[in-house]
């Protein structure tokens, strides 16, 4: 065992001994390929001599948002190219999509550094919509063989609201609301305002809207509107005890005409939401909440139809809480329809209430069977509730002989 490794010993003294003269003798020798000096150069020499290609950069990215344009109106916008890379790079017009076109492309090659335009020009056109054209520009760079320059907005009509329209949501009939927004005129006479009523006669003093004098838009100062003229700011307050159930409607904007005094122009702020107030209806299977209706079914003339459901109402007034019959419509569910209200369970800050719907067997035919959208009775119940005066129900039946 000694002797074995005696032998290694040796023969790693002997090998360590050979590689240092020869080193010795070799240092800084040409060979073939040079010495080690001189290969590191050569490569150093070779990396600094390499050309890196060219690369086209679109300066402020290649999307440009011409936002609200009026309809039939021209726009153009100029993207600047600029080569970021060291050789120079040919440029070529490879076409637009139908409504977008190339307006320049003033150089062919552009040389590393270098910038070059290219103008795109759009015509809005068709209806309120928005719009995304594209045009194509090709290179000689191998990895980069196309860019594509966009321009996109939305076309709008001479008149424009911002937002376009508001979604209460659910909202609480004891809350008050506020919707804040602007109206922006296309046109180049001035936007007077003669006023802005809610659009159902029946909430008119409960949704009441306030507007500013019209404003000159100066250029350039809301991008998103830039061909408009001129633009009012508004608000829509919205007071408390509005009727619980769907709210959907218009604020009626009736622009005045300078040319002709007497006509104005109705211009339509889209509102809808949900009321939800402290009457809450407990009607089973047969009640619809979210649409409010309630089915009584069908049945003859001879049998008739009688149901009931329960009202629910928090007494957060903190009032002798009384609630009664209002007005039943149409004409021919008045007549057939009996509604009666009792009270049946009371607490210090909720009530219940018995509403009984009865149509008497022996009178004649009704059809409110809700199948064209309007085909509905409606009742309403009153409440001496500030926060919820008021809660119409729609009720569809059908009795037949």
């Amino acid at each position: 065992m000694k002797t074995l490794i005696l032998i290694v010993a040796c023969i790693g003294v002997g090998y360590g001994f050979a590689n240092y003269q020869f080193q010795k003798r070799t240092s800084g020798k040409v060979n073939i390929l040079g010495s080690d000096a001189d290969m590191d150069a050569t490569i150093k020499k070779n990396k600094a001599n390499v050309t890196p290609p060219g690369k086209i950069e679109v300066v402020s990215g290649p999307e440009f948002d011409f936002g609200t344009m009026k309809r039939g109106t021209r726009r153009t916008h100029t993207f600047i190219l600029k080569n970021v890379g060291g050789a120079p790079v040919e440029l070529e017009n490879k076409g637009s999509t139908c409504k977008c076109t190339v307006g320049s492309l003033d150089a062919k090659k552009v040389g590393p550094g270098e910038e070059v335009p290219v103008k795109l020009d759009w015509l809005a056109e068709g209806q309120l919509a928005e719009f995304a054209q594209t045009a194509t520009i090709g290179t000689s760079v191998l990895d980069q063989e196309e860019i594509k320059l966009v321009v996109k907005g939305l076309i709008g009509q001479a008149y424009v609201f911002s937002p376009p329209s508001a979604d209460l949501r659910e909202f609480l009939a004891s809350d008050e609301n506020e919707i804040s927004g602007r109206l922006y005129s296309f046109e180049e006479e001035v936007l007077e305002i003669a006023s802005a009523v809610w659009s159902e006669n029946s909430l008119a003093s409960k949704i009441t809207c306030e507007t500013e004098p019209a404003k000159k838009l100066e250029s350039g100062e809301v991008p998103g509107f830039a061909d408009a003229r001129y633009y009012v700011n508004f608000k829509v307050r919205l007071a408390k005890g509005i009727s619980a159930g769907t709210l959907s409607g218009n604020v009626v904007f009736n622009r005045k005409s300078a040319s002709e005094d007497s006509k104005v122009e109705p211009i339509n702020f889209p509102i809808q939401g949900r009321s939800v107030s402290a009457i809450r209806v407990i009607g089973g299977p047969d009640y619809n909440e979210e649409r409010n209706i309630l089915s009584l079914g069908t049945a003859s003339t001879k049998v008739g139809l009688k149901k009931s459901f329960v009202l629910a109402i928090k007494n957060e007034d903190a009032k002798d809480l009384q609630i009664h019959v209002g007005k039943v419509t149409p004409e021919k569910a008045e007549s057939a329809l009996k509604v009666s209200v009792a009270e049946v369970k009371s607490a210090s800050k909720q009530k219940m209430f018995s509403v009984t719907l009865e149509i008497p067997p022996g009178g004649a035919p009704v059809e409110c069977g809700g199948t064209h959208g309007k085909d509905f009775a409606k009742i309403v119940l009153e409440t001496n509730m500030e926060s919820a005066p008021q809660f119409p129900m729609f009720i569809k039946f059908r009795i037949s002989e």
